[in-house]
């Protein structure tokens, strides 16, 4: 088996790269990035020098690769092409930009909530500094709302692509920090996000580890 996925269950950037791997049913070996293991940390800092998952180890190719979109974009090329990242080059830069708002203004402010909640990150901030971060989100929640509503089934368009296996997880942990709300398209969106058997499975494979998200789920 040529490629090893490193990453934990748990983390919303990992379940993006499982989703992309099982949508384009390409076998893969899991190592689990566990902070309580020193021996297990020293190798995978060793591979990424900010300890940020998911890496990507293709021993066939001898390529180590970074960073989920980016992951996803090789994951897409490996497989043959034109699924993840559609070959139209307007679909395609549709894809990336629901992708970056997704990743960089509900995911970037997502997780610093979740560090300042579990205590990783330091004594919590002002309140008003943690407003911002959920202020973010809810404005990611009015343009991602918008961007739907010309009909589309998916993220992108009327195909499962990068900006779905990013939606899934992000979304889906995101909403129980800051609801949805009077966000109709938004929720349906997320709804069939759910339901995608590749995001399933990478909930499943999360389970074992419990509820690791400081919030409740959602209810909105």
């Amino acid at each position: 088996m040529s490629l090893i996925l490193w990453s934990h269950p748990y983390s919303a950037y990992g379940q993006k790269a499982l989703v992309a791997l099982y949508e384009l049913g390409l076998p893969f070996e899991p190592r689990l990035v566990d902070f309580a293991d020193e021996s297990v940390m020293a190798e995978f800092r060793a591979l990424s020098p900010f300890a940020r998952m998911p890496v990507l180890i293709d021993t066939a190719a001898d390529r180590t690769i970074h960073e989920s979109s980016i992951v996803i974009e090789y994951l897409d090329r490996l497989a043959g092409g034109g699924r993840l990242i559609p070959n139209d080059s307007e679909a395609a830069l549709e894809a990336r930009w629901v992708d970056r708002i997704i990743d960089t203004y509900v995911g970037g402010p997502m997780n610093r909530i979740i560090f300042h909640r579990l205590g990783r990150a330091g004594p919590p901030p002002p309140e008003a500094v943690m407003a911002l971060d959920e202020t973010e989100i809810a404005t990611a929640w009015d343009l991602l709302e918008r961007r739907l509503g010309d009909g589309r089934t998916w993220g992108a368009g009327d195909s499962f692509t990068l900006a779905d296996c990013a939606a899934a997880p992000i979304l889906t942990y995101a909403r129980r920090l800051v609801p949805f709300g009077d966000r109709p398209r938004l929720k349906a969106w997320q709804g069939r996000l759910m339901a995608r058997p590749s995001f399933r499975q990478a909930l499943e494979d999360a389970a074992p580890f419990g509820d690791l998200m400081p919030a409740p789920p959602a209810v909105d």
